[in-house]
């Protein structure tokens, strides 16, 4: 037996699933951190949603000199992130599944610390790591993704003990972070439109099974003109969206998520999920009210502290208050 064979009879093999589009500009220096695992995985997956520059030539030629299986696979039009993430995650093979960005950059263990931590306990689901921030130049910015989420030592704890009372308030999972386990699909269903993939993810393996983290920083997540999604988007993506959808619109648009979850919950007809499919009905009552707030302050300002008791509950705290007497 060699050394890979060895190795893959003592852990579940690996497959990365890699979602891209018109990615060229760094999708190289990505590729290159997956070869240089210390824990190679047994195949990448590769997704391409309809690219227009350099991104398939890139793919294909790591491919024939990539130390592992590569599957490439066209997408004769545009799915969007969300459902390419969903195809990719149905084509993986091995046991375990680590999504992957286009534009980040791998440390050298981010495998093998996922996977060993997947592997001391057989009754985790999934585990995601920090990650450091970088520029478009590949420099950190001197911050983290978890002191961005503002996801603190106190609310690590709280999350590895009860994930809902965290996720109720804000995602704190970046999809490009997470490692879970092969046997979770089960439990997917297609991801419904109103959900970005990493958020129902995680809500999903937390539901039917346990999400555990590191804070070790595995990933540097990249925040760059490009970005369109993600913890930092540019600031003309940023311009876009908020022409798009105002801030009400945004609450509405977050009170459909949570009905689509509280449908998932529901239709599993567990007693167990009864106290959190109500603290979700609260949750969704609360964003509507957060959505049709008065457009004079002062109301508004009246408004919100009959909600004080939901705003400490499901948002950030202070930080939204000012946000919402601000809305105008």
């Amino acid at each position: 037996m060699n050394a890979q064979s060895a190795s893959k009879a003592h852990f579940p093999g690996i497959s990365v699933v890699l979602c891209t589009y018109n990615g060229g500009r760094y999708l190289a220096e990505q590729l290159e951190s997956i070869a240089n695992q210390t824990r190679l995985p047994v195949e990448l997956i590769a997704c391409d949603d309809h690219s227009t520059d350099n991104t398939l030539s890139i793919l294909e030629d790591f491919s024939q000199r990539a130390p592992f299986c590569v599957r490439i696979f066209l997408n004769p039009k545009r799915l969007g992130s969300t459902c390419n993430f969903d195809q990719g995650i149905r084509l993986a093979r091995e046991g375990f599944i680590a999504l992957c960005d286009q534009d980040d950059r791998w440390a050298p263990t981010k495998l093998e610390r996922l996977s060993d931590i997947l592997i001391r306990d057989p009754l985790l689901g999934g585990v995601f790591s920090d990650a450091v921030l970088i520029d478009g130049d590949s420099n950190p910015i001197g911050i983290s993704l978890f002191a961005k989420h503002r996801f603190s030592a106190a609310k690590q704890r709280a999350f590895v003990t009860n994930p809902a009372t965290i996720l109720l308030k804000h995602d704190v999972v970046t999809g490009s972070t997470l490692m879970f386990r092969a046997a979770m699909r089960r439990h997917f269903s297609a991801i419904p439109p109103s959900w970005v993939h990493d958020g129902w993810l995680t809500w999903i393996i937390a539901l039917h099974s346990h999400l555990s983290l590191t804070s070790e920083p595995l990933t540097a997540y990249r925040i760059h003109a490009g970005q369109q999604i993600g913890v930092g988007p540019s600031h003309a993506a940023r311009r876009t969206l908020l022409q798009a959808e105002t801030r009400r619109q945004h609450y509405g648009r977050v009170a459909h998520q949570f009905h689509d979850l509280l449908l998932h919950l529901t239709s599993a007809n567990k007693k167990e999920y009864g106290l959190l499919a109500d603290e979700i009905r609260q949750k969704i009552c609360f964003l509507q009210k957060q959505s049709m707030l008065s457009h004079r302050r002062t109301i508004r300002f009246l408004q919100m502290l009959l909600m004080l008791p939901q705003y400490l509950r499901y948002t950030r705290g202070l930080g939204s208050l000012r946000n919402d007497l601000l809305l105008d």
